[in-house]
């Protein structure tokens, strides 16, 4: 499992960094921000070792400006979404990606990522397969939309897309609380 969660968080970073001019097709975009990742991860002393705090700022400065991350949430909490206000859906995001970063970070040390294998686009889903030094392989694909730039929407690991994945976890909470009780489950994860 620790391994798994391993993978987990390499691909979400891969999900998301910064890359210098923006590619033209999903898979090029992909494989820029695979390098990217791979390259933070081996010389970023803060992340390889899973910080938090180095992981938190990476992901702020790289990651998250390429991942539709309020469309994540809504879609993980459904028609609640709607009923919240501005302020709680602004608190529930901010309060997911801290969950994300805090269950995903210490999976970061240790990490031993040999190569990132990249394939071609099937219209706006990238499938790539991340190798590791002990031959423990995750495929993982993207899903993306290109409004001016691209950004994330799901993220798939062996098959199990992450939005559904958690709206499955977090789906009693929200139906017993509402958004204001997803918040507060969040918050005592912390």
């Amino acid at each position: 499992m620790f391994g798994l969660l391993k993978k987990m968080l390499v691909a979400v970073g891969l999900m998301s960094v910064v890359v210098g001019a923006r590619a033209e097709t999903a898979d090029q975009f992909i494989k820029a921000m695979s390098d990217k990742v791979v390259a933070a991860i081996t010389y970023n002393a803060g992340i390889k070792s899973g910080n938090v705090n180095s992981v938190s700022t990476y992901v702020d400065g790289n990651i998250m400006p390429y991942v539709d991350f309020t469309s994540m949430v809504s879609r993980v909490v459904g028609p609640a979404w709607n009923q919240a206000s501005a302020s709680e859906k602004s608190e529930l995001v901010a309060e997911s990606r801290k969950y994300l970063v805090r269950t995903y970070a210490g999976s970061l040390k240790g990490a031993n990522i040999s190569s990132i294998d990249v394939y071609p686009a099937s219209g706006s889903e990238v499938r790539s397969r991340i190798n590791t030094g002990s031959g423990k392989n995750v495929m993982v694909s993207y899903r993306l939309i290109n409004n001016g730039g691209w950004k994330v929407t799901d993220i798939s690991f062996g098959g199990v897309w992450l939005v559904k994945s958690y709206a499955g976890q977090f789906q009693p909470v929200v139906a017993k609380g509402g958004v204001k009780g997803l918040i507060a489950h969040l918050k005592s994860k912390r």
